[in-house]
């Protein structure tokens, strides 16, 4: 009896643990969202450079549909911030107060921020060359056809000069082209990302189970 409250005990604490780590994870990670976006500052340039409207065709749609995506990611990331930091809450009190209604809920709103991330990642993984890659590269192959001031920025920003299939003698042979500078940054960015929330999700995915374990041994907990 002994041995079976400690390793209760024990399983409880490190569930307080994982949750309260789940939450600092997650402000902090919205704190850094909110500063990105906020941050007049955070690559001021390129931020200028895509706020530009009205500008000719097809450059002009090109950056409504960066601004779109760039928008779309940011309430992404901040809504999974809010929820993770929510349910890790909720998941530290039903853990320290040893009710089982609290950890079912909790169990269930983290199974579903589970679901919800592996569809998001995979959802990433899918378009990341359909869609990100063709636009990112018809982003900087326009801007140099039309001889945008986002050609300067991009060649300072990414030590790169020229453009795939676009030859430009004045180029450093020794240089990257831009196109691809410029996406095999954003592509390792994503791979970092992708990285993180891997292993976000296996955190989640062990705090989950040990839930459930406690969720399903009425005898070591009682209800609130």
């Amino acid at each position: 009896m002994g041995v079976a409250y400690g390793v209760s005990c024990c399983t409880r604490s490190f569930l307080v643990l994982l949750n309260l780590a789940m939450m600092v994870v997650a402000l902090a990670a919205l704190a850094l969202a909110i500063w990105i976006r906020c941050d007049d500052s955070f690559e001021e340039s390129i931020r200028s450079n895509l706020l530009v409207r009205g500008e000719a065709e097809p450059m002009g749609q090109l950056k409504e549909d960066m601004r779109t995506w760039i928008t779309v990611s940011f309430w992404v990331i901040v809504g999974f911030c809010i929820a993770c930091a929510i349910i890790g809450l909720a998941g530290l009190l039903g853990a320290a107060s040893r009710s089982r209604v609290l950890v079912a809920l909790y169990f269930v709103a983290l199974l579903i921020v589970i679901l919800l991330e592996i569809a998001v990642g995979i959802f990433v993984l899918v378009e990341r060359h359909k869609v990100v890659r063709d636009a990112v590269k018809e982003y900087v192959q326009v801007s140099y056809q039309m001889q945008l001031r986002d050609v300067q920025t991009l060649e300072y920003r990414y030590d790169c000069c020229g453009v795939e299939n676009f030859a430009n003698p004045q180029c450093n042979p020794l240089l990257p082209t831009c196109s691809s500078a410029v996406w095999d940054r954003l592509d390792y960015t994503l791979m970092v990302f992708g990285c993180s929330m891997l292993a976000v999700i296996v955190c989640q995915v062990i705090t989950a189970l040990i839930a459930l374990v406690l969720v399903g041994t009425p005898s070591r907990y009682a209800d609130a």
